[in-house]
């Protein structure tokens, strides 16, 4: 959360500062800005866009239950205990 609020505002203030106000090492935000996505932020995508495609099939009248249903019909075992806000 830290370091997306440094990439952020990094336009309107130096990084140093950002990192020292908010108390995170300069290295570490680097760090973070170089790493690609998380396994978990990509399974996630990979769900959200499994979700709109069983919702837009179903006409969008597939609430959750049924939505999880025709999902695991699909191969997607996590879709249940997903919980994407």
């Amino acid at each position: 959360m830290r370091f997306r609020f440094i990439a952020a505002e990094k336009a309107q203030y130096p990084i140093s500062l950002l990192c020292r106000c908010l108390r995170v090492s300069r290295s570490g935000f680097y760090a973070w800005a170089g790493r690609g996505p998380s396994a978990r932020v990509q399974q996630d995508a990979r769900l959200i866009a499994q979700l709109r495609l069983a919702h837009a099939d179903s006409r969008q009248t597939y609430g959750r239950p049924r939505l999880c249903r025709a999902l695991r019909n699909r191969g997607s075992p996590s879709a249940a205990n997903a919980s994407l806000a």
